[in-house]
């Protein structure tokens, strides 16, 4: 198992994620309506991301699973996948609250001190802007493999699996952020092509409501499944680039042979 360039690592991801549309699609889809049933569904929905990881990464490591025999590892997960999804959440939400009271009240001191040189006032403005940017981006970026080890590995828990991608994708962010954006570039039309339809539908359920006519209902209807469609074509995609990331760290970081870690 050689160590992949950045390069590699997309191609390897698309790669997969094409050689296995149909299947990964299929679960993708399915897994994708489970979202609109809370809690239950959203478990459901947690764990179809994290068996399309852990196929995706059999296929990079030259190990292929059956959806069968993958299953039997992912479901006795599955509330593991939520509670993980929900402390990612809780993570970001908190760092988001920190940074708005620790810059408000910086920025409030320093607007009192710099009242008369609104400049300076500007360019912390600017600077707390950039610094969210870079912060927000820093923390998914360590937060970006929280499926993979608990969908590959054994006595992985949901808090264990966030400790995981941590330490995986320490002093990687700026490698995984140039693969997230390579990886995004490839998907970008997909995306325009959904932003264009959602904004047609968007109109036709305006019309049918100002014209109390059936086109409005036709047009949610439509358009949930526009939405249903669009994640299953996206999500496989990402969680493969997720899975040939994981190898690859692991590869790095660990010297993973052939006898993987389960």
């Amino acid at each position: 198992m050689k160590l992949l360039s950045i390069g590699n690592v997309v191609s390897a991801g698309l790669r997969i994620y094409r050689d296995n549309f149909k299947k990964y699609f299929k679960l993708a889809f399915f897994g994708y309506l489970w979202i609109f049933v809370p809690i239950y569904g959203w478990a459901k929905y947690s764990a179809m991301t994290g068996l399309i990881s852990r196929l995706a990464f059999r296929e990079v490591s030259e190990q292929p699973e059956t959806v069968r025999d993958a299953q039997r590892h992912i479901k006795p997960k599955m509330w593991d996948f939520l509670v993980a999804g929900i402390l990612v959440s809780l993570i970001i939400f908190g760092a988001l609250i920190a940074y708005s009271i620790i810059f408000g009240i910086i920025g409030a001191i320093v607007s009192v001190i710099t009242a008369q040189n609104s400049i300076i006032s500007i360019l912390f403005a600017i600077l707390a802007v950039f610094f969210f940017i870079f912060a927000f981006i820093w923390l998914i970026s360590r937060l970006f493999l929280v499926e993979l080890p608990l969908a590959v590995e054994e006595n992985v828990t949901a808090v264990g699996t966030i400790s995981r991608s941590w330490q995986l994708t320490k002093s990687s962010v700026g490698r995984i952020q140039l693969i997230v954006f390579l990886a995004f570039l490839i998907s970008l039309p997909i995306g325009i092509a959904v932003q264009i339809l959602s904004a047609i539908l968007q109109l036709v359920i305006g019309s049918g409501l100002e014209n109390a006519s059936g086109f409005a209902g036709i047009g949610v209807l439509l358009y949930l499944f526009l939405i249903v469609v669009s994640g299953a074509l996206m999500i496989p995609f990402w969680q493969s680039i997720k899975a040939v990331v994981y190898y690859d760290l692991r590869v790095r970081r660990e010297g993973m042979g052939m006898d993987l870690r389960k």
